[in-house]
C-alpha cells in the first residue's frame, strides 16, 4: 500500500456513513493490498454473560455458514491467539496447532479458498475484543511476501476499521442517563476495592449518609438493585476504571 493510497483511505473512512460504505472501503483497500476476503468481527459486551456480535463480511458465505453452525470460534486457533496478544499475526507463524479441533478448523478453512492470511487483535476501552483478518484463496507465487508487506499496515487499518465501526453504530456514545457525577464516581470506584460506606466516609472525610447518597443514586441512574451490579454496570460501559494516579 502506497502513502497516498494509506491517505485515502484515512479521508475515505472518516466520510463513511454506513457498515455498506465500510465494507466497500474493505473490499476495495484489501483488493489494492492483493488480498481476496477479508472479515472484521467485533464482540462489544452487553453484560458481563451476554455480548452484541458485530461482522463487516468479506469471507465465503459457505465458509462462515459452515464455521457458525459447527461453533468454531470455540476452538478457532486465530482467536486464541489474538485474545492474548496486540500485534498482528501472520497464519504461517501461528506454529503447530495444539488442539485437533484447531487443526481441524484451520485445514478446513484452506478447502473453502482461505489458504494463508493475517489477522489482527482488536482490544477497546471497555471490553471490546475484535480481529480483522485479510486472506488468500490461492497459493500465490508470492503469498508469503504479500503477507509481510501487510503487516505494517494493517495494524492502521484495524485502527481506523475500529473507530468508523464505533462511529457509524454509535458504540462510543454514552447513555445520557447514566451520566454519574465525579463524586458518584469516586464512591463506586472505592466500593469496587470493596470499601464499606462508612470506610468511604472517612477517605472523603464526609459523612456516611452523604455516601450513601451518592450510591443509591448511582445505582438508579445505572438501573440497578445492588452495589456490587452499580459496579460491574459501570466497568463494563466504561464509567469506571482504575485512577492512573
Amino acid at each position: 500500500m502506497k502513502l497516498s493510497d494509506f491517505n485515502e483511505l484515512v479521508f475515505q473512512f472518516a466520510q463513511a456513513e454506513t457498515t455498506d460504505d465500510i465494507t466497500r472501503l474493505c473490499v476495495t483497500h484489501c483488493a489494492k493490498m492483493g488480498f481476496d476476503n477479508f472479515i472484521y468481527a467485533l464482540r462489544v459486551p452487553t453484560s458481563f454473560a451476554e455480548a452484541r456480535i458485530i461482522t463487516i463480511k468479506g469471507y465465503p458465505d459457505s465458509w462462515l455458514t459452515h464455521y457458525f453452525e459447527n461453533a468454531y470460534y470455540l476452538d478457532d486457533p486465530v482467536i486464541v491467539h489474538c485474545k492474548k496478544h496486540l500485534i498482528p499475526i501472520q497464519w504461517q507463524d501461528l506454529g503447530p496447532v495444539s488442539t485437533e479441533m484447531g487443526e481441524r478448523i484451520m485445514n478446513e478453512a484452506t478447502e473453502f479458498g482461505l489458504k494463508g492470511g493475517i489477522s489482527m487483535p482488536v482490544h477497546g476501552p471497555t471490553g471490546e475484543f475484535g480481529i480483522f483478518s485479510m486472506t488468500l484463496n490461492e497459493q500465490k507465487k508470492m503469498q508469503l511476501e504479500l503477507i509481510q508487506q501487510a503487516s505494517p499496515y494493517i495494524h492502521l487499518f484495524a485502527a481506523y476499521l475500529h473507530e468508523t465501526v464505533q462511529r457509524v453504530l454509535s458504540l462510543d456514545v454514552p447513555d445520557k442517563k447514566l451520566l454519574l457525577t465525579a463524586r458518584e464516581k469516586e464512591c463506586l470506584r472505592w466500593t469496587a476495592d470493596g470499601k464499606t460506606s462508612w470506610e468511604i466516609s472517612q477517605l472523603l472525610n464526609t459523612s456516611e449518609r452523604t455516601i450513601n447518597f451518592h450510591l443509591t443514586n448511582s445505582m438508579s441512574k445505572l438501573d440497578v438493585n445492588n452495589r456490587q451490579h452499580a459496579v460491574a454496570k459501570a466497568v463494563l460501559q466504561g464509567i469506571i476504571n482504575p485512577n492512573p494516579f
